[in-house]
């Protein structure tokens, strides 16, 4: 059995943001989730989607995270919740409570490896590549396959740099060039003390913060040691549905657009 594994924030984050008809952003959710069913193994059994929740630990651990974004107007805010609601009725959207939709996707992932069946990542955040296996860009329409000691790297770069977009600290002065140079050449299972080396040495202070905010949950048992709240264990991977190719769109009467009161800013 093969699965597509859907980061679905960024999709219909995509489509609120470049669309206020709710016609419109129907049409472009179902035109990329129908891409990436069709291009992941030329067509997967089947494919999870995972939508942020309420709550994030990570604001937990870190106030200022993400607290540089703009206030959303009430019209995104609008078409996002609709977007929200939509990818869930349509496309059996599960919500990540107290993480992000990548963790639920990465959660996914790791789970999937260890019952051997066969995946592919679809979604367009850079932290996603921190999880190994197959990867699909619907944007750039590539495909990827990422590696072990490649995921590893993928995050250790990101303890250097920091992530602006999120708030996340980083060593100033040190971008991805130079973060590449640094650790050049250093084997998996060693970065972490050259990343360690570095903030000591640029007096930028604890690098632990910055790899807890940056690294993405693969177990539930890592959800219950930094989340207050008890993790859904309906969302494992075999026991959550799974979402439906080729169904007929439902009107925009019929969505419901109560919204969710977490959606305030995307994750990607």
């Amino acid at each position: 059995m093969a699965l597509a594994l859907i980061d679905a924030d960024s999709i219909y984050f995509r489509a609120a943001y470049s669309n206020s008809d709710k016609t419109e952003i129907r049409k472009v959710i179902d035109t990329t989730v129908n891409q990436c069913i069709a291009y992941a193994f030329s067509g997967p059994q089947e494919c999870r989607v995972a939508l942020k929740g309420r709550g994030n630990y990570r604001k937990d651990l870190y106030a200022p995270y993400k607290g540089t974004r703009p206030s959303l107007k009430e019209e995104i805010k609008e078409s996002l919740n609709y977007g929200h609601n939509y990818m869930k009725e349509k496309w059996g959207g599960i919500e990540a409570d107290g993480m992000e939709a990548d963790d639920l996707v990465c959660i996914w992932a790791y789970e999937a490896r260890e019952l051997e069946l066969d995946f592919v990542i679809c979604g367009i955040d850079k932290d996603l590549k921190q999880i190994p296996g197959h990867h699909y860009n619907y944007t750039k329409k590539t495909h990827e396959f990422v590696n072990d000691d490649q995921a590893d790297l993928n995050l250790m770069l990101q303890c250097l740099t920091g992530d602006n977009s999120d708030n996340i600290p980083g060593i100033h002065g040190i971008g991805p060039k130079t973060a590449s140079k640094l650790l050049d050449g250093i084997p998996m299972g060693q970065r972490w003390a050259a990343v360690e080396k570095a903030w000591k040495e640029n007096n930028a202070g604890d690098p632990w913060l910055s790899r807890k905010l940056l690294t993405m949950l693969t177990t539930w048992d890592e959800l219950k040691e930094v989340s207050k709240d008890e993790p859904n264990e309906s969302l494992l991977l075999n026991q959550t549905p799974e979402c439906e190719q080729d169904v007929e769109p439902k009107g925009e009467d019929n969505v419901q657009v109560s919204g969710l009161s977490g959606v305030s800013e995307p994750d990607s």
